[in-house]
């Protein structure tokens, strides 16, 4: 962050955009990040900050037909979106790795003979979803064989 503050700060870069993320709830006031948020902002620093919340359903449904490649006004997608909208408050992130988690778990098929996804509305409405990365990640790592599992934890080490 120091070293970001004085890139910031350096008068040779005249033009700079630095665009950075986090979570608000990850960065309290204490918290380094925010500390120096103020401090820029204190030094006249041109600070845009841009509230990002989850999806509508409304914008849920659109990003489920494209992921699918399917018609947003298809009854049947509308009704996937919804049902994963409400499973993850319109989280993008988490909305996308539960579609992830359906076609892993082969709950959501591709079928070429219709040329289209496919699911089972109650087998998707019974699925559990896990609302932290953590548990998406470690969920997705227990499903790889052994040995990869192995390889990773070797890896993670390095």
């Amino acid at each position: 962050l120091d070293l970001l503050k004085s890139i910031v700060l350096d008068e040779e870069i005249p033009r700079l955009l630095i665009v950075g993320a986090y979570r608000e709830d990850e960065v309290p006031d204490h918290h380094p990040l925010a500390f120096h948020i103020r401090e820029l902002e204190e030094m006249s620093v041109s600070i845009t900050k841009m509230r990002i919340g989850n999806l509508s359903v409304d914008y849920a449904i659109p990003l489920v037909a494209e992921a699918l490649g399917m018609d947003d006004d298809d009854s049947k997608v509308k009704s996937l979106a919804e049902t994963i909208h409400r499973k993850t408050e319109g989280n993008p992130f988490f909305m996308l790795m539960f579609l992830m988690s359906l076609r892993d778990e082969k709950l959501l098929e591709y079928n070429f003979g219709a040329m289209k996804w496919t699911w089972d509305d109650d087998a998707v409405s019974s699925k559990i979803v896990t609302q932290n990365v953590a548990s998406v990640l470690v969920n997705k790592m227990n499903r790889l064989q052994e040995d990869t599992q192995r390889m990773l934890m070797v890896a993670s080490c390095l």
